[in-house]
């Protein structure tokens, strides 16, 4: 009905590109099933790349290809078409590092649904560069010269990444790659295959162990008496100096312990239930929030107090931040790229959160690493513990728990 209605209004009108499709007529190809032929070429002013050849193709899933196989490139461009849906193949380039991929921000891999690096050069893979890599479909590092793979690849599901077969010195420290491999049985089992130069033999990693490896094992063998001394001895000293380098880790389990033993009793003044720490300038936060975590809270019965939300109009922020945070049971401290430490706001509002969580046992506090951030001096003095006991909550988790995950900690 729709073509029948679309040739009635349209009959004459023809194409006059591009070359294949000049001069044909738009009823036969939607006739003929080819809407596929139908591409909009993107231009340098477009952000295409140059050497590189881009077109938009509305039929197949509104993606937009870029195309720059066998261009010459020796490193990742630093501009790409503002579309979405972008399926990029730099494959057969002389691509040797991946470093200018660490300065762009998740929103530009966001648009990227397949990114092909396949016969390039590249050496090494950083943690950072994965992490940009988890929210891509699907990545092709397959024929490149890689010969280590960082643990963090485990970020990335068996089947959203290929390297092909990489031929490896396999270290002890390398095992753990046995339980991340696709398996046998899995449509993807041949994106990764990874081979230990073993005895002068390919051996896969799969099928090596501790021994293979020369991984140490611990040695019973030693005097008794001579390590009872030095254990004696160096107990001392670690203890004392375990106390004071790790203070806050100590004093964080102590209050877990306390906690347990005995359920501490809230104040009387408690008004909400949690109080978010965020930068109100960082668009993929508050997206996150708004659209995800504080429904999902709230759907719970949980008060959450959002500033940039909830914040009386006109009012001194410090003022009202002191206020609220007084009269909040919980706190949840969110950590992005923008906001590490950078934003005066955010370091009173933890300050605060922390001298609460520190006097008042009934108060809790949740860590939310949200873009892998690492800790620097700020957020060291605040937050060292938690990333020390790993009580910090990341998105590197690919489980889709997060939700759940602070709600179990808020119970």
């Amino acid at each position: 009905m729709q073509v029948k209605s679309f040739h009635r209004l349209d009959f004459y009108m023809t194409c006059d590109s591009p070359a294949n499709m000049k001069k044909r007529k738009l009823f036969d190809i939607i006739k003929n099933s080819e809407l596929d032929q139908l591409i909009c070429n993107l231009s340098l002013a477009d952000r295409c790349p140059p050497q590189c050849r881009c077109f938009y193709q509305p039929a197949i899933g509104n993606r937009t290809v870029v195309d720059c196989s066998g261009s010459g490139l020796t490193r990742f461009p630093s501009a790409l078409p503002l579309y979405d849906h972008l399926q990029i193949d730099f494959t057969n380039n002389s691509i040797r590092n991946l470093k200018r991929i660490e300065q762009f921000g998740l929103n530009f891999f966001e648009r990227i649904k397949k990114l092909d690096l396949s016969n390039n050069q590249i050496i090494t893979i950083s943690d950072i560069v994965l992490y940009r890599f988890r929210i891509i479909q699907l990545v092709n590092m397959r024929n490149n010269a890689i010969k280590r793979i960082p643990r963090s690849l485990q970020m990335l599901k068996p089947c959203q990444v290929a390297f092909g077969q990489l031929i490896m010195k396999c270290k002890c420290e390398d095992l753990w790659l046995k339980t991340w491999l696709p398996l046998q049985f899995q449509s993807c089992a041949t994106n990764t295959q990874v081979l230990c130069e073993h005895n002068g033999l390919l051996r896969s990693i799969t099928k090596m162990g501790k021994v293979d490896l020369g991984c140490p094992e611990t040695n019973n063998n030693g005097s008794l008496l001579n390590i009872s001394i030095c254990s004696a001895f160096a107990t001392v000293i670690i203890i004392a100096s375990f106390i004071f380098n790790f203070r806050s880790e100590v004093f964080i389990l102590t209050r877990s312990l306390f906690n347990f033993v005995k359920k501490p009793v809230a104040p009387n003044c408690i008004k909400h239930d949690i109080y978010i720490s965020v930068n109100e300038d960082d668009p993929l936060v508050r997206k996150w929030l708004l659209t995800s975590l504080v429904p999902y809270l709230e759907g719970k019965g949980i008060d959450v107090f959002l500033f940039f939300r909830d914040s009386e109009f006109g009012a001194p922020r410090e003022q009202e931040t002191i206020e609220v945070m007084s009269k909040s049971r919980n706190f949840i401290i969110l950590l992005s790229d923008i906001t590490n430490g950078s934003q005066e706001w955010n370091k009173k509002e933890w300050k605060y959160a922390w001298n609460y969580y520190k006097c008042d046992f009934s108060r809790n506090l949740i860590v939310i690493n949200y873009d892998f951030v690492k800790c620097d001096d700020t957020v060291n003095k605040f937050f060292r513990g938690f990333f020390t006991l790993r009580k910090v909550i990341n998105f590197s988790n690919f489980d889709n728990k997060i939700e759940e995950d602070i709600l179990t900690m808020l119970e």
